[in-house]
């Protein structure tokens, strides 16, 4: 970093798609493999307790970028577009003199112009679009589409190339006056699962992979609009719908499957995870040796997890903890504590915390700056996570999970604690009525005070004496507030 941007420090922002949190050694896994995030881990701080706001691609990577949950910035699930009046916390970066990289996966919709370079990949893993990665592959006579097996060496894969691209630009960003923010977008270990190379032959997973936790047909249970999301058919739709190689099935119920069948498929997931967790080290090992590890706060998560079968089927779109728990790890040695393990955190305190690590402010968020009180040595100022989908809402504490779908009236209440596979919907016992309650009206405070600020204060222009009564408590709120209300009255259940 140059001279005159003191405390304006770079930030690299890696993540991953779909990616559990039981692929981290340092989250708990007795199986995983993953030296370098539990390396990362230790040079900073661990969030044990961090929630995708939308466990789903497109409205998880929306909001990330925006600070805004689901609802506010329209891209509620897959295929429905954000709004495109949006600030990015990159704008704000970029308006403040940061240089600014995207590379790998966006998924977000239209990439903004505060982006100055952008090497973006076209569609999935198993696209044939044509992207710079497709024409560097093809170089060497591979195809950008992927399998499994995979029979592309690793160096040449397409998350290598990300990361060789990544590094590469970084090595133009250094040579400026500015500091930089660079956002590492990479594909696994979201499907198809396609380990390469040693990934694929390494002894590090044989026969330690665990069968997924399901009671048969578990799945049955769910709400009606959960299953319609992940595609989960009646009884006697079971074998027109689902095809028989598991390979190629998305959302596959684990009553058509054999256990070594579910297990196989498993393993090739914690071998990609193995895979991307290589790539994060080579990143770091850059940072290191270029010098620039000592001014760059690193920030490594995922979009959301994925069942891999556990509950009965194989998909996202829901709340429970294996596709609504990600990674969410931030290091910065010598400003922020070191090896220290915290608690909640969410996709929507991206945009404030890395927009704090720039020196600014990003108050439109619904999340909070993590970086500032970290920094300081001060209280975290997250104690819940809150989520929500179309259709649906959910509300993390430390004790409970509740759940609300209301297209069917529905509502799921799970104790972490004493229940932490959650099998056991206390919502409809009679002893835990009180605690349904009182999560669901904070659930309905919560979701009711959800506020576009930016758009609140660009509106407001004047008025009669009641327009100026609202105008002036607007130009005192904070995308927060529905956040710190839901934090206030939290306190009296836990």
């Amino acid at each position: 970093m140059s001279a005159g941007y003191k405390n304006r420090y770079n930030i690299l922002l890696i993540t991953s798609d779909s990616q559990r949190t039981d692929s981290l050694s340092c989250m708990g896994s007795p199986f995983a493999y993953s030296p370098n995030l539990d390396s990362l881990a230790k040079s900073g701080v661990l969030f044990s307790q961090a929630h995708s706001c939308a466990p789903v691609c497109m409205p998880a990577r929306c909001s990330m970028m925006t600070g805004l949950h689901a609802p506010l910035h329209g891209c509620t699930e897959n295929g429905l577009e954000r709004r495109d009046d949006l600030l990015f916390f990159t704008d704000t970066l970029k308006n403040s003199g940061y240089s600014t990289l995207m590379a790998g996966k966006t998924h977000f919709g239209p990439i903004p112009d505060s982006f100055e370079i952008k090497l973006i990949t076209k569609g999935e893993k198993n696209s044939k679009g044509d992207d710079i990665f497709a024409r560097q592959m093809a170089l060497h006579g591979y195809s950008r589409s992927s399998s499994h097996p995979n029979p592309v060496p690793e160096e040449y894969c397409l998350e290598s190339l990300i990361v060789d691209k990544t590094i590469e630009s970084l090595e133009e960003l250094k040579k400026n006056n500015n500091p930089f923010f660079a956002f590492c977008s990479l594909l696994s270990p979201h499907s198809p699962i396609d380990p390469p190379g040693r990934w694929m032959t390494d002894d590090i997973f044989r026969n330690k992979i665990p069968a997924p936790l399901f009671g048969s047909g578990e799945w049955e249970t769910l709400p009606n609009s959960l299953k319609q999301f992940c595609g989960l058919p009646n009884n006697n739709q079971k074998n027109e719908i689902f095809p028989d190689n598991v390979h190629e099935a998305q959302g596959n119920i684990a009553d058509l499957l054999s256990i070594d069948e579910m297990v196989s498929y498993r393993e090739l997931y914690y071998r990609s995870a193995a895979y991307i967790d290589s790539l994060v080290g080579r990143l770091i090992d850059y940072l290191d040796s270029s010098g620039l590890r000592k001014n760059t706060l690193v920030i490594f998560t995922s979009d959301h997890g994925l069942q891999l079968f556990d509950h009965g089927f194989n998909d996202k779109h829901n709340y429970y903890d294996q596709s609504l728990r990600v990674p969410f790890i931030m290091s910065l040695p010598g400003v922020l504590p070191q090896n220290q393990n915290c608690g909640f955190a969410s996709h929507v305190d991206l945009a404030p915390t890395i927009t704090a690590a720039g020196g600014g402010i990003f108050d439109n968020a619904n999340g909070f700056d993590l970086f500032t009180p970290l920094a300081d040595g001060k209280d975290l100022p997250r104690h819940f996570a809150a989520a929500s989908l179309y259709g649906s809402l959910a509300l993390v504490t430390e004790k409970w999970k509740l759940e609300h779908y209301y297209f069917d009236n529905v509502f799921r209440l799970f104790d972490r604690i004493n229940d932490p596979g959650e099998t056991k919907n206390l919502a409809a016992d009679p002893g835990y009525a009180g605690v349904t309650a009182a999560l669901s009206r904070i659930l309905l405070l919560w979701r009711s005070g959800l506020t576009d600020i930016d758009h609140l204060n660009k509106s407001a222009t004047s008025g009669g004496p009641v327009a100026m009564r609202v105008i002036d408590r607007i130009r005192t709120d904070k995308g927060r507030n529905n956040e710190l209300l839901a934090e206030k009255f939290l306190r009296d259940i836990n």
